[in-house]
């Protein structure tokens, strides 16, 4: 069982259910014993039964067995990796030719979320591993696209120095800025603000989007504290899941952690007040909530604390980052390709999640590219401002044309009557949100200005469930 390709084989009856991939399973040193969901090391044989998602497969190995040869060392505990479905060299001349690049992508994954033909026209090519992408310039490795992605921009972020971005990327980048979207083609400029003032807040997706529901996040609080006032489902309701260890919690969209819960503590200003910024407490609770909830501090006193805390706290990673970049695990993995920025942004989470560095380079590397930059398209956008200004304006006038709008009594005869409770149905369902069909609409999606989902549902989506056009900002609304 020392050969992956053998170890793979043994998950055929894997259950399909399973919260954890058969792949990473094999890759971590594991085989399928047939018995529930037991696997075992080739190397120690140590036995693992139990899975959580989120599970990192082979950090627990390695915390389980830190003695395994395997885990020590890969290379020299007798491991055959899997290679078969690599594709051929990355550095081979084919494939800076757009069209080999683009016949990579036969069984590309991810179609809905990103495009086989703009992946190929940024210079990546299909790895056949999950929805891994290459570059045939840089070597620079990306995955776990999601939607909206813009792969010129991603290929720009994280590997600035590539010479297909400095020679191909930046001028048609630069040449999309000089020509806005059609998408904005219908927006007159009308009008002049701060998007705060206006209610326009930018739209980001949450940093774990498989807890966006609250049945989701309800399911880890499978052994939370009883004594506790604060239940499961309210903690849930405020975007809170359950970590498993004490009575830690953390926020699906913002990723802030909070514990030590006092009897008198309310999870929505708790969150509210040590996460201001948090779209998804933006979104439902509002500027004028997260206002109310901040902590009763002399402006002056709460400054120079803030300012005191985050100086140390953030000279303490840096330090530490700058120190975990001359291990061996960063060094394997700016040697594969991944730009320094983003090894830098893995270690610091990983610092600020749990207090210290990696120490495998196969969790560095993995943890880099799963990481996402986030972008504030709309921030200091004076043009961006006055276009939302405008959309809002045109989503009041349709508004009142449509109340306005009259037939001719011809037509209105020849057009077959409606029972009133069927309208009254169709009016309801209208009002109902066109992704889970149960709460009533409550958020407008700039710039394609569609009412379609409720205020639950909105922070999870990337693109508009109507127009698939990607979310730049949103507007809370009320229905009267």
């Amino acid at each position: 069982m020392n050969i992956e390709e053998n170890r793979l084989s043994t998950f055929n009856d894997w259950p399909m259910e399973a919260v954890v991939n058969s792949a990473r399973i094999a890759k971590a040193g594991f085989y399928f014993t047939k018995h529930e969901n037991v696997v075992e090391c080739f190397s120690c044989h140590l036995k693992i039964g139990e899975w959580s998602y989120g599970d990192q497969v082979m950090a627990k190995h390695r915390t389980l067995s830190p003695t395994c040869p395997f885990v020590l060392d890969p290379n020299t505990s007798g491991n055959v990796p899997n290679i078969s479905t690599n594709p051929s060299p990355v550095t081979t001349e084919d494939m800076r030719v757009e069209a080999i690049r683009l016949r990579t992508f036969d069984n590309w994954p991810a179609t809905d979320i990103v495009s086989p033909d703009s992946l190929a026209k940024a210079g990546f090519y299909y790895l056949h591993t999950e929805d891994l992408t290459k570059c045939a310039y840089c070597n620079g490795v990306v995955g776990s696209w999601e939607a909206g992605d813009n792969p010129d921009q991603e290929h720009k972020t994280l590997f600035p120095e590539c010479t297909f971005v400095t020679t191909i990327l930046n001028p048609r980048l630069e040449q999309r800025l000089e020509n806005p979207s059609a998408a904005y083609s219908n927006i007159n400029i009308v009008a002049e603000g701060n998007l705060a003032d206006l209610g326009v807040h930018a739209h980001k997706g949450p940093k774990k989007p498989k807890y966006g529901t609250i049945e989701s996040r309800l399911n880890t609080f499978t052994n939370w504290p009883q004594d506790l006032i604060q239940t499961p489902d309210i903690l849930a309701q405020a975007g809170f899941y359950y970590e498993g260890s004490g009575d830690q919690v953390r926020c699906f969209h913002c990723d802030g952690g909070l514990k030590h819960w006092d009897p008198h503590d309310e999870p929505w200003t708790e969150h509210a007040r040590w996460f201001p910024s948090c779209g998804f407490v933006m979104m439902l609770k509002g500027q004028d909530f997260i206002l109310a909830c901040a902590p009763e501090l002399d402006g002056n006193t709460r400054q120079e604390l803030d300012t005191r805390l985050a100086a140390k706290e953030k000279r303490s990673i840096e330090q530490e980052v700058q120190n975990q970049l001359l291990l061996p695990p960063a060094i394997a993995a700016l040697n594969i390709g991944i730009h320094v920025g983003r090894v830098k942004l893995a270690i610091r989470e990983k610092i600020g999640r749990t207090g210290s560095g990696f120490t495998s380079r196969d969790a560095l590397i993995e943890s880099a590219l799963n990481l996402q930059c986030y972008e504030e398209d709309l921030d200091g956008d004076e043009e961006m401002s006055r276009r939302v200004s405008a959309t809002l304006n045109h989503v009041i006038e349709n508004s009142l044309e449509q109340k306005k709008e009259t037939r001719p009594p011809d037509e209105a005869a020849k057009e077959p009557k409606i029972s009133l409770e069927e309208e009254n149905r169709l009016l309801k369902e209208a009002r109902l949100c066109k992704i889970c069909m149960d709460c009533e609409v409550g958020i407008v999606f700039l710039p394609c200005a569609h009412l379609a989902t409720c205020i639950n549902c909105a922070p999870n989506l990337g693109d508009c469930p109507v127009c698939r056009s990607a979310i730049k900002a949103t507007v809370r609304t009320f229905l009267s």
